[in-house]
């Protein structure tokens, strides 16, 4: 109970502050934004912004803590304000930095898959998609790759969940039966989850056929 009081209060304080750089940004007083970014961090998290910023994550998640459910809480508020740097540098036009802030932020995002629950689930989601959409055009690393495929399964978006286990196929034929593992999963998911998921059954059926043809001639 005290756990989840404590993830809640750090969620509402994290709200007020993606308000407030709104606004800021909304007014294009981007100084100010970045301001209340760090003093977010410092506030929600006690480091700052350059810390989340430019140390590994390991280190991160040593100083954050060992908790799981509150060391998740904070990868992802600290996604979210890295998120927010991305976009503001985005903004004035300093394009590198701005992706390499989203390339960091998506880290932090999948680093741990994300608790959401009812805690800011559907704000939480939109800054995940927001920076996966920004990073698109770049090429991610194989291992960024199946988290994403880990988080798409998790949060039911399986024709996204196809369309990543496909390119991680193509690119390492040794996952070839974690893609074939995959696909067994979703044919026990009803057919309304998988309706809801965007991939109906058949194509589930059809993906799977596939997956194991490669296997079979990759062996």
């Amino acid at each position: 109970m005290i756990e989840r009081d404590y993830i809640l209060r750090m969620f509402k304080l994290l709200g007020q502050a993606l308000s407030r750089i709104l606004f800021f940004k909304e007014i294009k007083r981007y100084d100010e934004a970045l301001a209340e970014v760090d003093n977010a961090v410092k506030s929600i998290l006690g480091l700052n912004i350059d810390m989340i910023e430019r140390m590994p994550i390991a280190g991160l998640k040593d100083i954050l803590g060992s908790d799981p459910a509150l060391l998740h809480s904070k990868l992802c508020a600290a996604g979210a304000l890295l998120k927010e740097k991305g976009e503001i540098s985005e903004i004035q036009g300093k394009v590198d930095e701005s992706m390499r802030l989203y390339m960091k932020s998506l880290s932090l995002f999948m680093e741990e898959l994300p608790v959401f629950e009812d805690l800011e689930e559907e704000k939480g989601i939109r800054a995940i998609d927001f920076v996966i959409d920004k990073l698109k055009e770049y090429e991610l690393s194989p291992e960024m790759k199946k988290r994403l495929a880990a988080y798409f399964e998790k949060m039911g978006r399986y024709d996204k969940l196809e369309d990543i286990l496909f390119e991680i196929t193509e690119e390492d034929r040794s996952f070839l039966q974690n893609g074939i593992s995959f696909y067994e999963r979703l044919l026990l998911k009803s057919d309304r989850e998988l309706e809801e998921g965007h991939l109906p059954r058949n194509e589930v059926q059809d993906g799977i056929t596939e997956l194991q043809k490669k296997l079979i001639a990759n062996t």
